[in-house]
């Protein structure tokens, strides 16, 4: 930094100034006492990314960040100014320059990193901004002053970039013959099958594990599904019952009329009844209507089944409903529908539409055992096992139409799963991934969806 004139001399001159201004019979100047920064911003940065060939050779490529398209927040009562969405990995912070704005006309200084000392703010200086820097105004009637830290915060990871972490195993979860999950206020819900009954384990950081109630039913974890931050919905030996921590259950219905449990809204449970009918309850189960479908009932998947719900964009109260899995009727491709479902109260009743492939639509979501749908980053995952092998994760953004293979999202490199025995769930910014047969628990997580915006 080129250092201007120090402190001292720097106030003498500013004095000597508003009493010139002060003792003319043209104008006239009020001084204050105000000691506040009342603006700051960033102009233009480098950015250095470094880039990975095929072959291990590494590229950095230089481009620039405009340091106007993020803003700056001040806290007059901590005198801290910072911004909370950092800049991107790889920004350079070394060199910026920057602008300060005061209240009535204060002077501001900079701290030198150097020897110490303050000196005057210079706003075409270059400022080294890698560690924070402290900022002193001044009043305009240089009778008080007041010190800001600045700091710039900038990632440390690309915001893209999906990271997995192993837990410890479980042995528990090891000894699962087949397994279903699902998330509820903040805890991963667990449920399989192990000597011929559902037992079920929940975890909030996959260290540590809770014991849930037993079930005396083979099949209850087949039939589990969720309403988010609402309850947990199962079938067991035939009565419908639910939970908000799974260890206490309210039966609903005793004799539910229908046989499997498949999907959910807000408010809504779907289910198969004997015939594998489409039936849809409003009532938690007390009354069953059949669903409307656009296409035959055969094409509906009734096998390796898997859904996710989740608001519907364009309008505030509607969800998207996207239900996957195998049809016989479908013999090369998965069998995928989708519903929106509408609770104005001037909102139409809306039927499952199968999303039929077109001659021009090469990305079919493929037929998999135990298919696991996620609804994440703005998108649908999709993954399972194809051929005892696990298949890549598939992604869609356009609610079903289309699935392709995102670089970004890629199953741990040290997973061990079992494809007969594994399951996955999200609750929006951690996925959960958990095996029978080893016992893993991982923890993924795409870097932007679990920063902190509240530095």
């Amino acid at each position: 930094m080129i250092k201007p004139k120090k402190t001292l001399y720097g106030l003498l001159t500013v004095t000597m100034l508003l009493t010139s201004c002060v003792k003319s019979n043209d104008d006239s100047v009020t001084l204050s006492n105000d000691t506040a920064i009342i603006a700051f911003s960033i102009g233009t940065l480098n950015r250095y990314v470094t880039s990975t060939s095929s072959t291990g050779e590494e590229t950095v490529t230089k481009t620039t960040v405009k340091g106007t398209d993020y803003t700056f927040s001040i806290d007059e009562d901590n005198y801290c100014i910072f911004n909370a969405d950092s800049l991107p990995v790889g920004t350079d912070v070394k060199h910026v320059t920057c602008a300060v704005g005061t209240m009535n006309n204060g002077t501001v200084y900079v701290k030198s990193l150097e020897d110490g000392i303050f000196y005057l703010f210079d706003a075409t200086d270059s400022l080294d901004f890698s560690v924070p820097r402290e900022f002193r105004v001044y009043s305009s009637d240089g009778s008080a002053n007041q010190i800001y830290q600045v700091k710039i915060n900038v990632h440390q990871q690309e915001g893209d970039q999906f990271c997995w972490i192993q837990c410890p195993s479980y042995d528990e979860i090891a000894a699962l013959e087949a397994m279903k999950s699902v998330m509820l206020n903040d805890d991963l819900y667990v449920y399989g099958l192990k000597n011929g009954k559902t037992v079920g384990y929940k975890t909030t950081d996959g260290s540590s594990w809770t014991e849930l109630a037993e079930i005396d039913d083979k099949d209850a974890y087949q039939n589990m599904v969720v309403i988010p931050e609402e309850a947990i919905y199962m079938i067991a030996n035939g009565s419908l019952q639910k939970t908000t921590d799974g260890n206490t259950w309210t039966e609903l219905v005793k004799d539910v009329a229908v046989k499997r449990l498949i999907a959910t809204s807000k408010i809504e449970l779907y289910a198969f009844d004997a015939d594998n009918k489409i039936m849809v309850s409003w009532d938690e189960g007390q009354t069953w209507e059949e669903d409307e479908l656009d296409e035959s009932l055969s094409w509906f998947p009734t096998e390796e089944t898997a859904y996710v719900c989740v608001p519907l964009k364009m309008t505030e109260y509607s969800d998207y409903i996207l239900m996957a899995g195998i049809s016989s009727a479908i013999g090369d491709i998965a069998s995928v529908w989708r519903k929106i479902v509408e609770y104005d109260i001037q909102g139409l009743a809306d039927k499952w539409v199968y999303m039929e492939r077109t001659d021009d639509n090469q990305l079919a979501l493929p037929q998999m055992k135990n298919m696991v749908l996620l609804s994440y980053d703005d998108g649908v995952l999709a993954f399972g096992a194809i051929n005892n092998q696990f298949s890549q994760i598939y992604q869609s953004r356009d609610n079903g139409i289309t699935w392709k293979n995102n670089k970004h999202y890629i199953l741990p490199d040290k997973f061990e799963g079992n494809t007969g025995s594994f399951t996955a769930a999200t609750d929006g910014k951690n996925i959960w991934l958990v095996s029978g047969g080893t016992g893993e628990v991982w923890q993924g997580h795409l870097n932007k969806l679990i920063w902190d915006k509240k530095e």
